[in-house]
This record gives structure tokens, C-alpha cells and sequence, in this order.
């Protein structure tokens, strides 16, 4: 067989359908990333988490939907989407994706558990936790098994475990988004959910894990009769494993961080460590245990070394590609015919039903008896109800494994999707409620909310960071309970409190004793960056730096249109007053506010930035400019004012000359806007004594402005909205 044969054999066997469904798979993972962050948008924008959307998405570009639509005029004759082999709805290679993004999940979500929290936390946060793990496995569970759409076998047949499994897992990233934009994150209710929710996962795991060592017994087959000997047995033995191996872990944890960061590059460690995620998993599943219980191990493993922050640093944009994919496969293996089905709807409006009602049965009866009043216990109950990924991941679990039939896992999907949504409107009640949730107040209730102002958000987040790597150095354990409002929990040994951002402040939720601490911690962590920035500001040597800004031969600048729509003949004043600095930028503020009024919100307020931009650092630059400038939130768009002095003014600019050239430029701080665009534009083309001279001797504001922004001026009042762009 010469070259060409076997080339034509290639195409037409294995070699050229790889390729094929290679071709397939790049197309759908490109297709799945534009769709999932549609839908994850239109969910943050209703104020609901973006995993709804992701979920929603899957089910419809999925195989039973817009997925399965034939398009064999693009080369798609079964849809963008086909179902896979063996009846299977996706591909093998798409929910191997979804198994890689599972076990990244996990993963992340070891990294993220405070482990000194889960050992020493308040009795109140472990008895709630059980409670709620407890008697939602037995409602899951026994609603599946009386229910008529599984496959019979009571409350031992293994979709049944497995439904009751699943309805175990909490998800408390809104529930914290609630108590935080109530102010109730310091409140004994928030301080106890946040407890509990811990003890849920590590408990939620265990669970999954028994469970699926059972069903290899209950499959063998056992004669009619439940050898409860040995389901004793098995669940010890995976208590055991689960224990010994973490245990292990936690132990080995030191010795592999150490070896990581023998490599130094935090990319390369951080690549190792997922690897060791991938192989820890891979031996669970080798063993009988699911993956993303290994995956979960080597995380909370890894939790305690001070590697941790910066593997979850940089595991952030892997997690962002490829845990939504996760979100958006597990909607495609929704089948749509089966949620059309009068008894799944049925089903899955009671799972749902029993789910919330679980989860506030089994929390808020324990908080009863723990110095919470009905209020109180309520509103933990109710913080306790959404469901979330891990509820997702035993689902996808059951339906790949053959546990869950498809009715089933549509089920299992509604009472996920139901329960998030329902969580904040019952929530919200229940805070609603007045008074307070405790019987009496006790010191570990007495909680404190300290604010902290900034003058912008910029300041905010370099504060946050100043202070979390100050909690480092002392030896503090960070858990992100919420991404999406940064909001952290933060414990060493007895002291614990939880912190978040809230645009120019950074709110501490603590213990009334621990209030001395937590301010100690922000003047210490305020002062390090205080002198950081003062470093910074010598190093930079603004004065000197001041002088390069027009050192270059040719300038990048913005578009004609644009600087002509930022600076017109209207806002130039010919003759200035010999007036001090303040004085002149005074008056071309009133210039400016005169010309261009209507787009200015408050012209004071305007002038006040600008001002404090320039005691912070003088503009003055060489051959007599000056060149005043600042943001504010009183303006829409960038607009300019320019004033001349042939004379000079009573101020010397960078290289002692009398300032003759004034350019203001006022812009917006919260929209786009070529700010700083224009600023290097302008002082680029007065980079020379002989430019700044012409300017000056300029006979009318037209004149001057055609020489500043370098081209013929088309004559027009130049009091338009600028576009958005930078």
C-alpha cells in the first residue's frame, strides 16, 4: 500500500472522523461560552446568580432543543448539538469536559473551606448543619421513593439514595448576598449560616460518598433481604476512608506545598497542584468513591498551606472557562419531553416543596434549642434552603452513571432551580420579621458592624488587599463565601469575622470583643499601604517624569473629531486675569460651566475634584503650560477650557517660566472617555517653546484651538456628547 492509499484510507476510516469530532467539540465549547455568558448576564442583571442562567442556557441549545435542529446546510445534519453514543444526550468528549470542570470546582471548594473553622466552630453552627443534612436526606429520599417515576426498590434502590443526597447540599453565596445588603451579615442568623454551611459540605460529601459504596452492595443482589450487616459495614469503611485519607492529606499538605514551590513560578506549582486534584481523583473513583470527592480532599488538603490564595489566584480564569461549561452540560442533559410530563412537574414541585421545608425544619428546630427564638430559627432555616453546584454535580453523577433515569434528573433540576429562586424572596421575609432572633443576647451573639469609608473604589480594593495580606501575616485562614460581593470569612483559632466590600467602604461583621483587633488590623494595614504609596510616589519622581511626557518625537492622538468635540472656541478665554492658580482655575471652570452648562451636573463639585487633583500633584509642565485636570462624577464627557496669559500669571510652571498657557480638562470618573488619550494628545503637542509661543500670539479662539488639536477647525459650537470610547 503506497502513501496515497493509506492517506485515502485515513479519510475514509478513524483517522478523519477523529478529526471530525474534534472539529465538532471546538465548535460547541465556542458556542457554549458566548451562550453561557448571555445567560449568566440576564441573570445577574435580575439580580439572581449566574449559574441559573448557565443552567438554562444548556437546556437550550441542547440535544432535546435548539441543539437537535438538523442544519445540514453547514455540515450539522443531527444538530449543533447531537445526542451522544449509547442514548447518552451529549458527547463523550463535551461531558468529559464537564467531569474535568467538576473535579475544578471541587477543588476550589477545598481550597476555600476554612478547616480551623470547620474543627473549632460554635456548637450552634455544627448541631444546625447536621440537622439539615439529616432530615433532608430522609425527605429526598423517601419522597423519590414513593413517588412512582423512579425505578421502584424503596428507600434503599439506588436513585433513591441518590435523590436524597442531593437534596442535602446548601449553596449560601446569595443567602450571604442577602444578609450582607440587609446589614445582617453580623447578626447571630448570618454568623450562624455561615457555620453551618461548612459542616453542610463537609457532611454533604460524606453523604455521597456512603452512598455510593452502598449501591455496589444493593446491586449484587441480596436475596429480598437488606444485609444490614454489611450496609453498616460499607458506610463505616467509607467514613473511615474519607477520614483516614483527608486526615493523610492534611498531614502530607506541608511536605507538598514545600515540594511545589521548589519549582517557584506560581503558574508552575499551581498547574501541579490541579494535577495532583486530577490524580487524587482518579484513585477515589479507582476505589469506588466519586472523583469529586478526591477533588474536595486535596483542596480542603491544601487549604491549610500558604500556597492556597495564590493557587486560587491563579486557578480564577481556568475556573471561569471551564466551570460554566459545567453548568451549561448538565442542562443538556435535561430532557425537555420529560419536564413536559404532568407527573415529573408533579414530582418536582413536591421535591421541591419538601426540600425547603427541610431545610427549614432541620435547621431552625435545632436553633430552638439553642437560644434562638421562632424568628431567629426561622430566618437560619430559610438562609439554609438554596441549592447549588453540588447538588448539580450528584445529579449529573446518577444520570451518567445509569442511577437516574431521565425523569429523575429533570426533577432533581427543578428542585435546584426552584430552591435558588425561592431562597431570597423567603429569606427576605423572614428578615422582615421584627425584633431580634435570639431569646437573649449572649457574649458570642454580641456581633459588630464597623464600616470603613474610601474615596473611591479604586482605594477600596487596595485597602482590601493591604488588609487581607496583613490577616496572612498573622496567620489567618481567608474562605470567599462570595465571589461576586467579595465577601470573605475570615478565623484564626477563637477569633472569626467576615468582611465585604460595598463600593467606597470595606464592612467588618465581629464579635464585640474582637472589635479592637479588626481596627488594629485596618490602621496597621492602612499604614503599610500608606507608605507603599509614598515609595511608589518617590520612585515615580513626578517631577522628573513630568519632563518625559513630551520628550518623544510623535505623538499618539485621538481622532480629529473626538479632540474637537472635547475643546471648541466657545471655552477659550483670550486674556487671562494675573491671577494665582486657584484663581485662574476658578475662572476657566466658570468659563467652562458657562459654555458647556447643560452637561454639567454641579459645577462646584467639579471644581473640587479638580483642585484636589492638583494639591495631590502639581500639572504644571515646561515653557510656561499648565495643565489642571480632574474626574468627577458631574460630567458625562470629557471637556476642556483654554486660558492664555501673554503676560503670565502670578504662578511659575515646571522649569520656572511664568505659566501664559492653561489647558482644563474636566472628565467623567464612572463612564468611558478619552482622558487620558487627550491629555498625552495636548501635552505631546506643545512639546516645544516655539509651539506654546504660537499658541499664545493665537488671534482668536478659533486660532487657538486649530493649533492645539492640530488641524483646520470646522467652526461649529463644539458642545456635543462625546462618544464612548477610550
Amino acid at each position: 500500500m503506497d502513501a496515497n492509499q493509506m492517506a485515502a484510507a485515513a479519510a475514509q476510516g478513524g483517522g478523519f472522523e477523529l478529526v471530525h469530532r474534534m472539529m465538532i467539540l471546538v465548535i460547541q465549547v465556542a458556542i457554549i461560552i458566548f451562550a453561557v455568558r448571555f445567560g449568566g448576564g440576564l441573570m445577574r442583571r435580575i439580580r439572581m446568580p449566574s449559574v441559573l442562567g448557565e443552567l438554562l442556557i444548556g437546556v437550550i441549545i441542547g440535544p432535546y432543543l435548539l441543539g437537535g435542529v438538523p442544519l445540514a446546510w453547514i455540515g450539522f445534519p443531527q444538530g449543533l448539538f447531537p445526542p451522544g453514543e449509547n442514548g447518552f444526550p451529549v458527547s463523550p468528549e463535551l461531558y468529559g469536559l464537564s467531569v474535568i470542570a467538576s473535579v475544578i470546582l471541587l477543588f476550589m471548594a477545598g481550597l476555600e473551606t476554612d478547616l480551623r473553622q470547620f474543627l473549632k466552630y460554635s456548637v450552634a453552627g455544627m448541631v444546625i448543619g447536621l440537622g439539615g443534612v439529616a432530615v433532608s436526606f430522609a425527605a429526598g429520599n423517601l419522597a423519590s421513593a414513593f413517588s412512582g417515576i423512579g425505578d421502584g426498590g424503596g428507600v434503599f434502590a439506588p436513585s433513591n439514595l441518590f435523590l436524597g443526597a442531593l437534596c442535602t447540599a446548601t449553596s449560601v453565596g446569595i443567602t450571604a448576598r442577602i444578609l450582607s445588603e440587609r446589614k445582617k451579615m453580623d447578626s447571630p442568623e448570618g454568623v450562624t449560616i455561615l457555620a453551618a454551611a461548612i459542616v453542610d459540605d463537609v457532611l454533604g460529601i460524606i453523604c455521597l460518598a456512603i452512598i455510593i459504596s452502598l449501591i455496589d452492595i444493593l446491586t449484587a443482589g441480596h436475596g429480598g433481604a437488606l444485609p444490614w450487616a454489611d450496609i453498616a459495614g460499607v458506610a463505616a469503611k467509607t467514613v473511615l476512608v474519607c477520614v483516614t485519607l483527608t486526615a493523610l492529606g492534611l498531614f502530607f499538605a506541608s511536605f507538598v506545598s514545600r515540594c511545589l514551590k521548589l519549582f517557584k513560578s506560581p503558574t508552575v506549582f499551581t498547574t501541579l497542584a490541579i494535577g495532583i486534584a486530577c490524580l487524587v481523583a482518579g484513585i477515589f473513583e479507582l476505589s469506588g468513591l466519586a472523583m469529586i470527592i478526591g477533588a474536595y480532599v486535596t483542596g480542603l488538603s491544601l487549604s491549610k498551606t500558604d500556597i492556597t490564595f495564590v493557587i486560587q489566584e491563579r486557578l480564577h480564569g481556568l475556573y471561569e472557562f471551564f466551570v460554566p461549561i459545567f453548568f451549561a452540560v448538565m442542562g443538556m442533559l435535561v430532557d425537555v419531553n420529560s419536564l413536559i410530563k404532568p407527573e415529573v412537574v408533579k414530582f418536582g414541585l413536591v421535591f421541591t416543596a419538601l426540600a425547603v421545608a427541610a431545610k427549614i425544619v432541620g435547621c431552625a428546630v435545632p436553633a430552638l434549642f439553642l437560644k434562638f427564638n421562632w424568628a431567629g430559627a426561622l430566618r437560619i432555616g430559610a438562609g439554609m434552603v438554596p441549592r447549588g453546584e453540588v447538588a448539580l454535580i450528584i445529579s449529573g453523577i446518577g444520570m451518567s452513571a445509569g442511577i437516574l433515569n431521565p425523569d429523575m434528573f429533570g426533577a432533581a433540576i427543578i428542585m435546584t432551580l426552584l430552591t435558588t429562586m425561592l431562597a431570597p424572596p423567603i429569606l427576605s421575609l423572614a428578615l422582615a420579621i421584627p425584633g431580634k432572633g435570639v431569646t437573649r443576647e449572649l457574649a458570642s451573639d454580641e456581633y459588630r458592624q464597623i464600616e470603613f469609608a474610601f474615596p473611591s473604589a479604586v482605594v477600596v480594593d487596595a485597602a482590601a488587599n493591604s488588609i487581607i495580606d496583613a490577616l496572612h501575616a498573622e496567620g489567618f485562614f481567608t474562605s470567599m463565601m462570595d465571589a461576586s460581593n467579595r465577601l470573605y470569612h475570615l478565623r484564626k483559632d477563637d477569633i472569626a469575622f467576615s468582611m465585604w466590600r460595598e463600593m467606597d467602604r470595606i464592612v467588618f461583621s465581629t464579635n464585640r470583643r474582637d472589635v479592637p483587633f479588626v481596627n488594629t488590623v485596618v490602621y496597621e494595614a492602612l499604614i503599610d499601604l500608606h507608605s507603599d504609596l509614598e515609595r511608589l510616589r518617590d520612585l515615580a519622581k513626578p517631577k522628573e517624569f513630568r519632563k518625559t511626557l513630551r520628550s518623544v518625537t510623535s505623538v499618539r492622538t485621538l481622532p480629529m473629531r473626538q479632540k474637537q468635540e472635547i475643546l471648541g472656541p466657545d471655552a477659550v478665554v483670550m486674556r487671562l486675569k494675573p491671577r494665582d492658580k486657584e484663581g485662574v482655575i476658578r475662572d476657566l471652570m466658570e468659563v467652562l460651566a458657562a459654555a458647556r452648562g447643560d452637561e454639567i451636573a454641579d459645577a462646584d463639585k467639579a471644581l473640587d475634584s479638580i483642585l484636589e487633583r492638583e494639591e495631590m500633584a502639581p500639572t504644571e509642565l515646561e515653557y510656561g503650560v499648565s495643565m489642571p485636570h480632574g474626574r468627577t462624577d458631574q460630567v458625562a464627557t470629557v471637556m476642556a477650557a483654554i486660558g492664555i496669559a501673554p503676560d503670565g500669571l502670578d504662578y511659575a510652571c515646571l522649569d520656572g517660566t511664568p505659566a501664559k498657557l492653561v489647558i482644563l480638562v474636566v472628565s467623567p470618573k464612572s463612564t468611558s472617555g478619552p482622558h487620558l488619550q487627550f491629555l498625552a494628545g495636548i501635552s505631546g503637542s506643545l512639546k516645544t517653546q516655539e509651539m506654546v509661543d504660537k499658541v499664545v500670539a493665537a488671534e482668536s479662539p478659533a486660532e487657538a484651538v486649530k493649533l492645539l488639536i492640530g488641524g483646520q477647525h470646522q467652526g461649529q459650537s463644539l458642545v456635543h456628547r462625546l462618544i464612548s470610547s477610550d
